[in-house]
């Protein structure tokens, strides 16, 4: 019976870590095409947004990520293009989780662009770079069945903290 609640457990474990993953797929999805309510929605009521690293603010509350969503993601949605980095590390604790990992931002440099026949108007970028990348922690809670982000706190790849982000990570290899 032992053997059959532990692959139980597996299971739900496996099943959680996908659950997050599809979640961090739509997290960035929802930025870049600037899809508000959709956005917001994938926090929890109390989320946060910690971009303090970044020269930016802390966003916490639907109201704010609100705000932050139309004023950044909204605006140059036509022109960037984030993307959170696999492999996310994802440590599940019953309705809690966390995540360690990377995300990058790539920004479609239109000046080189040309018409591509059959979309007069519509430059179509040859010209791709990173403008910024990042070490991310997530902190997730299951809420009514359903898993959401309580708090994203970035740290730039080159700041001196950044390698606090991965504090689980880096115990885990320790230990």
């Amino acid at each position: 019976m032992s053997d059959l609640k532990e692959l139980e457990a597996r299971l739900r474990r496996l099943e959680d870590i996908k659950e997050l993953e599809d979640l961090l797929a739509r997290y960035s999805l929802t930025a870049d095409l600037g899809r508000t309510e959709e956005y917001v929605d994938l926090f929890t009521e109390d989320g946060v947004m910690d971009l303090i690293d970044m020269g930016l603010a802390r966003f916490e509350g639907r109201e704010a990520l609100r705000e932050f969503i139309n004023g950044s993601a909204a605006a140059d949605a036509a022109h960037t293009a984030l993307h959170i980095a696999l492999p996310t590390v994802f440590y599940v604790d019953g309705d809690d989780a966390t995540g360690e990992g990377y995300s990058v931002m790539q920004q479609r440099d239109l000046s080189d662009g040309f018409n591509e026949p059959g979309f007069t108007g519509v430059k179509v970028p040859i010209k791709v770079s990173v403008s910024h990348a990042n070490y991310s922690h997530w902190t997730f809670r299951r809420v009514d069945g359903v898993w959401r982000i309580v708090e994203r706190y970035i740290k730039l790849m080159a700041s001196p903290e950044a390698p606090e982000i991965f504090r689980k990570s880096i115990k885990q290899q320790a230990g």
